[in-house]
């Protein structure tokens, strides 16, 4: 059974203070990360590929991988899209439809550093060259933490707010900081999103439910080496001596009878 990966990023930009550390990923480090996919003999899909694969059974190529990057901030478009246009590589971009044209809101009033978020404009000349644009719904909210009909409203806002402006269908969704809850999942399905994507680590294949698809979280100070290791492993968090560990656990769990 073909099994994918998706990837998970925000800022693509330096850190502005230690805590955006795990979020920023400087242009530098995110064109070594996708150059080196290539190099390793992974294959950038689309969204709209996996979902091919799995509603339609379309094929994927082997070691597939997309590309996320979720809430929208303006370096996606000033650093992340040329790098992905010359590398030829797909993506998709997650918006919180109300923090266009603004800022982070939801980010500065917990304390990190105000940043501003992609403009109409620049999100219209990405969708038309190999970006895709998905809904996070309107204010980045827990959607868990509100009553049922303000998550509906988030939820499906945010949808026809993209599509009114794109003029094409919305058809993938992100669950702002990972969290949601059986009705969440529910309502996002009922709204006519084909896809969602959960912050849960792993790898994902045809019996997955397309409404949690897993990720793997980049943080914005991985080498190289920690992402081979967690697209590898289908973890968050790597280490130096986490393969050794693993495989020792394998090998103890074959000797225990």
């Amino acid at each position: 059974m073909t099994r994918f990966l998706i990837l998970m990023y925000h800022m693509v930009s330096n850190p502005e203070a230690d805590s955006e550390i795990k979020y920023a990923c400087s242009p530098e480090q995110f064109n070594t990360h996708m150059l080196k996919l290539k190099q390793h003999g992974f294959n950038p899909v689309s969204l709209e590929q996996i979902e091919q694969y799995l509603l339609h059974n379309k094929a994927l190529p082997d070691n597939a991988v997309a590309i996320t990057l979720d809430d929208g901030f303006a370096d996606n478009y000033t650093h992340a899209f040329p790098i992905l246009s010359e590398h030829q590589i797909p993506a998709t971009i997650f918006l919180a439809t109300s923090c266009i044209d603004s800022n982070n809101r939801w980010m500065n009033q917990r304390g990190f550093p105000t940043r501003k978020m992609l403009t109409w404009q620049q999100i219209l000349e990405m969708n038309a060259s190999n970006i895709s644009f998905g809904a996070h719904t309107v204010n980045h909210v827990k959607l868990p933490e509100i009553d049922a009909s303000m998550a509906n409203n988030e939820i499906l806002s945010s949808k026809k707010v993209i599509e009114d402006k794109l003029g094409q269908p919305c058809k993938h969704f992100a669950y702002p900081y990972g969290l949601f809850n059986s009705k969440n999942r529910d309502s996002v399905e009922v709204a006519g999103f084909t896809l969602a994507c959960s912050t849960r680590s792993g790898f994902n294949n045809a019996n997955r439910d397309p409404y949690v698809l897993h990720r793997i979280e980049v943080y914005g100070n991985d080498p190289w080496w920690k992402l081979k290791q967690k697209m590898t492993f289908g973890i968050n968090d790597a280490s130096l001596f986490f393969p050794a560990k693993y495989y020792m656990n394998r090998f103890i769990n074959r000797l225990t009878p």
